[in-house]
């Protein structure tokens, strides 16, 4: 007797498919959720993820972008502005690109394609959106190894 109960389960299911305890698994399959990164625009693609972090949280949108707690390592002053180095060739164009950002230029190395600024945080995406950008990094500072004798 059970064994028909299991045949005529069987049977209807093969006829009349999509019904019973089968059709909740057959919702259309959803796309994955988006990541932070993948949902990034061309400019901030170009922002490196730890000044891109600073952005959000001056924003206000640390908690909803998933950022990581603690320190970024991006030296940013009183002012709101990150000391970053963006990579563009050198011209007097991007340096009063920078300027008109509310920026301050430290430093430029034509043959490092580098330019040194303070920028407000919240500038910087702009900035990046400038074609001639081809990143915005954290300034890198310089180590010395406390155990080498001099």
């Amino acid at each position: 007797m059970r064994c028909h109960g299991i045949l005529l389960a069987a049977l209807l299911l093969a006829v009349f498919p999509g019904r019973g305890i089968a059709a909740q698994d057959q919702r259309p399959p959803q796309p994955p959720p988006v990541s932070e990164k993948d949902a990034r625009t061309p400019a901030q693609q170009k922002i490196n993820s730890q000044v891109l972090y600073e952005i959000y949280r001056r924003r206000g949108e640390a908690v909803k972008k998933g950022v990581p707690p603690g320190s970024t390592g991006v030296k940013i002053d009183t002012k709101g502005r990150a000391l970053v180095d963006v990579r563009v060739d050198v011209t007097p164009a991007i340096e009063r690109a920078i300027r008109s950002a509310g920026g301050t230029v430290v430093s430029t190395s034509a043959a490092y394609h580098s330019v040194i600024a303070w920028v407000p945080l919240l500038k910087l995406e702009s900035l990046a959106g400038n074609p001639a950008v081809r990143a915005i990094e954290p300034v890198a500072e310089a180590m010395t190894n406390p155990k080498t004798p001099f």
